[in-house]
């Protein structure tokens, strides 16, 4: 019995584990490309403000979460505190949206690492096209992965922080590197001004900052990741608030970086980062690493996803306790083949690769269901539950929009 309890307590995260989780939703996926794309369109090199705004945007649904997790101290998962606050019908609709989203973004992903592995191997002059096409390199990433995906989530998420350490590493080298090579007049003007209602000048910044809110509030998603011990549960929203703000300052810092290399109408593309190197030949040296670091990011969040999904469809289709094991790790595969299918059989780029608006739409009716369970209620969140919800609505209309993406 003593050795079961320690085997639990060892599956369980740690407050490390869960941050790094909370980090690679943040991370992972290609969000430098979307911030690339929106500095060239929209915002030039005041997207830091956008950033900044995004990030003060998803305050208050933490602070939601925060009251939410003080109501409900041992709801599990995304789908317990849905159940509780809206009753099971909405939830288990929530729920389903959400799990589908998940699949489809897991396959997205996969196809994305597929693209990025086949730009390391032109790196190194190997030609892919015809012997190992992306479908199939996608379905063999998915595979692997999947596989990992077995393991207790204590082990998941140490593969996790291995592969997210190594993104963050390649991009801590770029900037100690090219920090130096930043040329202070592609800044200026720091501000574009506005040629549209929503391009460039304070418009731009605003516009821009509504997709990076979707992007930040899908750190939320964390909260679903399964083997969340008491300890790290009472911890969740400070852990989640932390990741956010490490988050936004990385970000800011490449975002910076990357528009002083260049000038800013150059980098749009789904590749910002390799743009801005090409035009200093001192840091060439450095573009085979930036795919594999994309790889790595990726994989990290694949791994996340995947297990997000099978964990919200064990509680979606509840069983008997003494079965629970052995029916999540039956839906591992299901899950694994279905995003392996899509894969294969949707084009390349048709998928989204970054959580869209089914997550902002959990969110949303998450930060709401503070008001709705029969709990004393700090005054704030009568004010803060609304604005959170509604922003992330404004956040899930523009990923609509712009799904896949």
């Amino acid at each position: 019995m003593d050795s079961d309890n320690r085997r639990g307590r060892h599956a369980l995260l740690g407050m490390d584990h869960f941050a790094l989780v909370a980090l690679t939703l943040l991370l992972g996926g290609s969000v430098i490309a979307l911030i690339g794309q929106y500095t060239a369109a929209q915002a030039g090199p005041a997207i830091v403000l956008s950033l900044l705004l995004a990030a003060l945007g998803t305050a208050p649904m933490l602070y939601c979460l925060h009251v939410l997790n003080q109501q409900q101290p041992e709801a599990d998962g995304l789908y317990g505190p849905l159940r509780a606050a809206w009753g099971p019908a909405v939830a288990r609709l929530l729920g389903a949206v959400l799990l589908l989203e998940l699949v489809v973004t897991s396959a997205g992903v996969a196809q994305s690492m597929a693209g990025h592995a086949r730009a390391v191997f032109a790196s190194r002059g190997i030609e892919t096209g015809s012997a190992l096409p992306d479908p199939v390199m996608a379905v063999t990433s998915l595979l692997v992965l999947g596989a990992f995906v077995l393991l207790p989530p204590r082990r998941i998420a140490l593969m996790v922080c291995v592969l997210l350490t190594a993104k963050i590493g390649v991009g801590l080298l770029l900037l100690a590197l090219a920090v130096r090579h930043v040329h202070y007049a592609n800044w200026i003007p720091w501000l574009p001004d506005a040629t549209a209602p929503y391009r460039f000048g304070p418009g731009g910044v605003l516009a821009a900052s509504v997709p990076l809110l979707a992007v930040f509030a899908s750190v939320g998603l964390a909260l679903g990741f399964p083997g969340r011990g008491p300890q790290v549960r009472a911890q969740s929203p400070g852990l989640l608030a932390a990741a956010l703000l490490l988050a936004m300052l990385l970000l800011i810092v490449l975002a910076a970086l990357q528009a002083g290399l260049v000038e800013f109408p150059a980098l749009a593309s789904t590749r910002p980062l390799s743009v801005a190197l090409q035009g200093h030949p001192q840091l060439q040296w450095l573009l085979p690493l930036l795919p594999l670091a994309g790889m790595a990011g990726l994989a990290a969040l694949l791994l996340v996803l995947l297990s997000l999904a099978t964990h919200l469809a064990a509680q979606l289709w509840p069983v008997a306790a003494d079965e629970a094991p052995g029916f999540r790790t039956r839906l591992i595969p299901v899950t694994v083949v279905l995003a392996a299918l899509l894969a294969l059989g949707t084009p390349v780029d048709a998928l989204p690769v970054l959580p869209g608006p089914a997550t902002l739409l959990v969110m949303a009716a998450l930060c709401l269901a503070a008001l709705r369970v029969r709990a004393p209620m700090p005054g704030a969140a009568m004010v803060l539950a609304p604005l959170a919800a509604a922003l992330c609505v404004l956040a899930a209309v523009e990923r609509a929009g712009a799904w896949p993406g």
